[in-house]
């Protein structure tokens, strides 16, 4: 069997969609099933083609224009050899890569799995996610109900997509795993002092800002603790402005982003980690964070309750409330059964987000998915350019 990954974002950008494909890919190597990876070219300067950890990358130019979609599909008629495979796995539904996964899926005759990974459907707490469906609505809609499979990384993005796409059935959940292998080959980051660790895009809906002003109220109390915020993105000069502000500088510092080897590092040497997100579609993180043996708080939202068991793999406060996280950040620091026991209760909870556990899970569905699969299965346009596409493309193949 062969795999074909289409994501918005792959390396060298480093988040959760792309961890998860990088750990779902070099399990399916070890079980005799190839991938190969289909991205758009982020950073800009990216190269078309290179190979990681031995999984080819294909990068092509995000379209927005209908001269762009006709580039890809011209870029499709020279590759479609290299990038052919018996099922398609889109994770991540963000425009304009799922309609290529589309196309080819009904071009190859093979079947086409949609895994929504949170942020790309709206919620009410995310106006970066209500933009990203904004920008794609005439495009991922039509792409989910005409896919074969669609998946949902927690059973909140199952049911906030199932009221979102009422007509669109069979929506399955299967949650997203870690590979163990980088727990035990990380080795712990020491540092002088102790701290807090955020792992986080830099974005509004991570809540950062409410994990700086809780941390504002916490330094008092523990002077010597400092907080390292680790990421990037749009929100990060208001939080160093934020920072400034509150005369944190010397005990608060942004590491930009680091790698997921130098991230289990760092969780192993944290007294804790915060997840202050106010959106979530589950946070990979937490997993991360539990089988590493560091103390997780986060925010009861969206799926993170499915990834944090309250009170016995972690800690949940309310989203948005630094009282309520100022509260958990003392408790935990200070009660030192409880840190016992949250991570001892954390490492076994992890061990059920085993890739070992779950790949096995997304195998079994490409099978099924490829038995059952009418290879005659036709493609229906929703628009003029989804039309012309498609015929550009099945003139490309005869």
């Amino acid at each position: 069997m062969k795999v074909l990954f289409v994501s918005s974002l792959y390396y060298p950008h480093v988040g959760g969609i792309e961890t998860m494909i990088s750990e779902l890919a070099d399990f399916y190597r070890r079980s005799g099933i190839k991938s190969v990876v289909l991205t758009k070219k982020w950073p800009p300067d990216s190269a078309d083609y290179e190979e990681y950890d031995g999984i080819p990358v294909f990068r092509v130019k995000s379209a927005r224009t209908d001269e762009e979609f006709n580039e890809l599909i011209r870029w499709i008629k020279s590759h479609k050899l290299e990038i052919k495979s018996d099922v398609i796995h889109v994770i991540g539904v963000r425009r304009p890569l799922p309609l290529v996964a589309l196309l080819l899926g009904r071009l190859w005759g093979v079947p086409i799995i949609c895994t929504v990974a949170g942020g790309e459907i709206p919620n009410d707490n995310d106006m970066e996610s209500e933009r990203i469906w904004e920008e794609g609505k005439e495009l991922i809609p039509n792409v989910l109900m005409q896919a074969d499979r669609v998946t949902c990384v927690s059973r909140a993005l199952t049911s906030n997509l199932q009221k979102l796409m009422p007509n669109l059935g069979g929506i399955k959940t299967l949650y997203a795993g870690m590979d163990f292998s980088i727990i035990k080959t990380s080795i712990l980051e020491e540092r002088q002092r102790p701290y807090i660790l955020a792992l986080r895009r830099l974005v509004y809906s991570k809540g950062i800002h409410f994990l700086i002003e809780a941390f504002s109220l916490v330094q008092n109390d523990f002077p010597d603790l400092d907080l390292l915020i680790a990421g990037e993105g749009p929100e990060e000069q208001n939080l160093r402005n934020l920072v400034s502000q509150k005369n944190l500088s010397h005990t608060i510092s942004f590491l930009g982003n680091v790698s997921l080897s130098r991230s289990i590092s760092l969780l192993k040497g944290a007294a804790l980690t915060v997840l202050p997100s106010l959106s979530e579609g589950g946070g990979l993180v937490n997993i991360e964070a539990q089988a590493s043996g560091c103390p997780v708080i986060a925010s009861r939202v969206g799926g993170i309750p499915e990834y944090v068991d309250d009170g016995k793999s972690g800690l949940l406060f309310e989203s948005g409330n630094s009282k309520d996280l100022v509260e958990k950040i003392k408790l935990v620091l200070t009660d030192q059964n409880l840190r016992r026991q949250l991570i001892e209760g954390g490492f076994e909870h992890s061990k059920t987000f085993d890739w070992e556990i779950l790949a096995p899970q997304y195998v079994a569905l490409y099978e099924k998915a490829i038995s059952g699969h009418n290879k005659g299965k036709g493609f229906y346009p929703w628009s003029a350019l989804s039309a012309d596409l498609w015929k550009q493309l099945n003139n490309a193949n005869d």
